[in-house]
């Protein structure tokens, strides 16, 4: 079992005995010709980090819909397929592509390819983001790194370096998660630990 399938196991494991919603929102796997479909658009590979969780499973989008009585719906942005710090949804294959062809899309239009305040560079692969903004984490292939490192992003805030690959991302989540550690972004973030509201993580 690889570094990032064995720790996502610790998270999909933890959602199931603690946030039941959670885990029900979990995607099936993906398959080869889903990930094959979405790398001729966007126009380049997968890392493999990343190719080996969406066969596990194919992000956590798959219900978008509240506890019935859930009074925090709404205000997370999210709900029960965003367990993740910052209410971030783990997004799927065909969001992946969307986000990526999108933003590539909106960079060239509004800048030069290559500068380095480029929106969106060829090669920043979004993973998680927030629901309905510009905010979230990719993983850079650009450089030809594997694994990939994972950048945090937001509107008008250059991406900052987060983690240094996505298994790192996820045990540190997964940690948090049973009590082992706080979470914190490559240390600067206020360590907190998540506690379990209404059926849903709160971070």
């Amino acid at each position: 079992m690889s570094g990032v399938i064995a720790v996502w196991s610790r998270i999909s494991r933890w959602l199931t005995e603690n946030t039941p919603a959670h885990a029900d929102a979990l995607n099936p796997p993906t398959t080869d010709e889903q990930i094959a479909e979405a790398e001729s658009k966007m126009g380049l590979s997968l890392p493999s980090e990343l190719r080996q969780l969406l066969m596990v499973n194919n992000g956590s989008t798959a219900k978008q819909r509240s506890l019935t009585g859930n009074t925090r719906y709404d205000a997370r942005g999210g709900g029960d397929y965003s367990p993740f710090p910052s209410d971030f949804a783990f997004c799927d294959v065909k969001l992946i592509c969307s986000l990526y062809t999108g933003n590539r899309k909106a960079s060239i239009a509004m800048r030069e390819p290559g500068s380095r305040y480029e929106y969106w560079k060829e090669g920043w692969i979004p993973v998680f983001r927030k629901k309905g903004v510009h905010c979230g984490l990719f993983l850079d292939v650009s450089g030809g790194q594997d694994p990939a490192p994972m950048y945090a992003y937001e509107e008008e805030s250059f991406p900052e370096p987060a983690f240094p690959s996505l298994a790192d991302y996820l045990s540190t989540v997964a940690d948090a998660l049973e009590g082992i550690r706080p979470f914190t972004v490559m240390g600067r973030s206020a360590p907190h630990l998540p506690t379990v509201r209404e059926g849903l993580i709160v971070w």
